[in-house]
């Protein structure tokens, strides 16, 4: 059996259902590298399982979805991932699969970064249009289409939330780094959606040591540094005046 289990934000996301899951002698566990909390407390979760967690990078899991379901046939197979299991296509991947091969698959759902981002922001969850990411730029890959989502929602007045690209050894992106790629952005498409006094809601580590949650202008985003960890960013419509109040409560400002 394959049992995708969900970390939540933090090491006290972990269920009593999944504790007592990842505990069992037959199980074996693995825990995605890719995103999580979880990296360099491995060895803390080893001691309270009673047993080895194999570590899986994410081409490991990508290029690996089949192993691991084959694996499932015979043993009980169970993959840590941080957040909640099914927001990732991956782990969708993973059900399909599974199907396939007539793998019977238990989700254990958490917290997602996602979910609790849009309750920290005072937001009404209601008025969230299409999800988007800003991705680091290279050289010859410099993608804007972040930019058409937030027009579209914007359109509706809806908000949007900004998923920031991840690299496992520093975190997200900065939300600085994120802020500059919406301005030129804007450059390309020469809209007027994204102006230096448009706002954004940063939130950062949330349940982790150093949360920060922050209401600023596009411009001044540009220069707010933060450390690592996972970051999301969001970008309101016209807020309601219930809104107005709720975020200003929930971000202390």
């Amino acid at each position: 059996m394959l049992f995708l289990v969900g970390a939540g934000l933090s090491e006290g996301g972990l269920t009593e259902e999944a504790l007592e899951l990842l505990k069992r002698k037959q199980v074996k566990v693995y825990a995605e590298k890719y995103t999580g909390w979880f990296g360099e407390r491995i060895p803390d979760l080893e001691d309270k399982l009673g047993k080895k967690v194999t570590m899986l990078e994410r081409s490991g899991l990508e290029d690996n979805i089949n192993s691991l379901v084959d694996q499932a046939k015979k043993d009980d197979v169970a993959v840590l991932v941080s957040g909640d299991p099914l927001v990732a296509t991956t782990h969708k991947i993973a059900c399909i699969e599974a199907k396939k091969a007539d793998v019977k698959v238990k989700v254990i759902h958490a917290s997602s970064i996602v979910g609790s981002a849009i309750g920290e922001s005072g937001l009404d969850f209601y008025r969230f249009g299409q999800v988007c990411t800003i991705p680091a730029w290279s050289e010859h890959y410099k993608p804007v289409s972040f930019y058409e989502t937030v027009e579209k929602n914007l359109a509706n007045n809806l908000h949007s939330v900004l998923l920031l690209d991840y690299d496992p050894k520093v975190g997200s992106i900065q939300p600085s780094y994120a802020a500059d790629l919406l301005l030129q952005a804007e450059k390309r498409y020469k809209k007027g959606v994204i102006k230096p006094s448009t706002r954004l809601i940063v939130l950062h580590n949330l349940s982790l040591d150093g949360e920060q949650k922050l209401i600023l202008t596009v411009e001044a985003t540009k220069t707010l540094r933060m450390g690592q960890g996972p970051t999301i960013m969001i970008l309101p419509a016209k807020m309601s005046e219930v809104e107005k109040e709720s975020t200003a409560a929930m971000l202390g400002v």
